[in-house]
């Protein structure tokens, strides 16, 4: 139950470096060399122990972001229903809507970019106390500043989450395999294989060479048990073998048909994460790191005129320090000294 109160604790982790770096203010009565050794050791065994007890249905890290995310606007809700449970409310967002063009919501990121501001003041008082405050405070900076960085990489991934993207359907799509065939008015019947389907179309790729024409109308086929149900559908779009369907109007009945043919199989929701890879904590760890970089690169990108040459110039230098980080080759290009060698043979 305690959980539902975890974005105080998250907003206590977000600004708890800054009690020493801004206010000089001791949050642990400890050296910092002491304070590493003791949490690096076990936030290693915890990330890695998760690792492999939910490897195949989280990954790491991303909670942090999840978290962060939720933290600001569950805090104040969850402590007033903790104080006053009937003085809550509910409020029910719009649904069905279309986002026609990419663009960040700068009133749900406020609360993150404060945060990201105040961790660069952090930042920039860190760095002139490393080089003009006690010489036996230096580790504690160092330990801050790391502190810091990573508070700022996961808020950059939660002004990520803020870019809206550009939406230009009305139903989500899930993706699933399942057999299924579609019939021509002629009568021709051709073997498909259902790729992803929502509650207005289905995207199917033909066992052969597609005989249909955009525009054409075709029934749908699909099985569910020892019961097969018919669906009149639209030829949307036909790129080679795969072609999109548009489910033409339903009665009850047939919509019926189509959601237990769909969303309501078992076996759409038992095996819909088989297709997710097993979790590797480093390249988890580099993922939110490419995250939190686009996160401030959305911001760029969309903050108004003034102050989009600091942040050019800022992402222009972080990209230029990624750029030294070691890269592993790919194949093709490790590939191609030694076919090169062998042309020359």
């Amino acid at each position: 139950m305690f959980h539902f109160l975890s974005g105080i604790p998250r907003l206590i982790f977000l600004t708890a470096p800054l009690a020493f770096l801004l206010l000089h203010a001791y949050i642990i009565y400890a050296p910092a060399l002491m304070i590493a050794l003791f949490v690096l050791p076990h936030m290693i065994h915890a990330s890695l122990t998760n690792s492999k007890i939910q490897g195949k249905y989280r990954h790491s890290f991303w909670s942090e972001i999840y978290e962060t995310v939720l933290a600001w606007y569950i805090a104040p809700p969850t402590l007033v229903a903790l104080i006053n449970p009937h003085k809550g409310k509910f409020n029910v967002t719009a649904k069905g809507g279309l986002v026609e063009e990419e663009y960040v919501d700068w009133v749900i990121s406020r609360p993150y970019i404060f945060l990201v501001l105040l961790n660069l003041v952090g930042v920039a008082v860190g760095i002139w106390r490393y080089f003009y405050g006690p010489p036996t405070e230096m580790l504690t900076v160092v330990v801050s500043m790391v502190w810091v960085f990573y508070n700022l990489i996961v808020l950059g991934g939660a002004v990520a989450v803020s870019v809206e993207s550009k939406q230009v359907r009305r139903s989500n799509r899930v993706e699933m395999t399942m057999p299924a065939a579609i019939a021509r008015e002629d009568g021709h019947l051709f073997s498909c294989t259902v790729q992803d389907f929502s509650d207005g179309g289905l995207g199917i790729k033909i066992n052969g060479q597609a005989q249909i024409l955009e525009g054409q109308k075709v029934n749908l086929l699909l099985k569910r048990g020892q019961q097969e149900y018919v669906f009149p559908t639209q030829v949307a779009r036909v790129m080679g073998n795969e072609v999109g369907l548009k489910l033409m109007p339903l009665t009850t009945q047939q919509h019926i048909d189509f959601v237990q043919c769909t969303f309501a199989r078992a076996d759409t929701w038992a095996l819909w994460q088989d297709s997710y890879p097993e979790d590797k904590p480093l390249e988890s760890l580099l993922d939110i790191l490419k995250l939190g970089f686009r996160g401030y690169r959305h911001l760029a990108e969309f903050a108004p005129s003034s102050v989009k040459g600091i942040f050019r110039v800022l992402t222009s230098l972080v990209s230029w320090v990624v750029s030294f980080i070691p890269r592993r080759p790919e194949r093709s290009e490790t590939a191609q000294p030694s076919d090169q060698a062998l042309a020359q043979q």
